[in-house]
């Protein structure tokens, strides 16, 4: 392959996977704004909604892992 070409393909890899990097703290980052909106009336509340969103986050992971629970 051709050097030029191999330094374009690299680019565009990095590229994409900042763009991916992007998409995905922007999820992240709007669920706990949505958490932080809910303007919680007592600790267990938010606690409540901060372990759902852990739940989530540690599913996603795992799948992305390859496991499949």
């Amino acid at each position: 392959m051709d050097p030029s070409q191999l330094k374009q393909l690299q680019q565009k890899v990095a590229e994409e996977l900042r763009q991916r990097e992007i998409a995905l703290l922007e999820y992240w980052l709007l669920e706990l704004k949505n958490i932080d909106a809910k303007r919680h009336r007592d600790l267990a509340g938010l606690q409540s909604d901060l372990k759902a969103l852990l739940g989530r986050m540690d599913t996603r992971l795992r799948r992305l892992k390859g496991g499949h629970t």
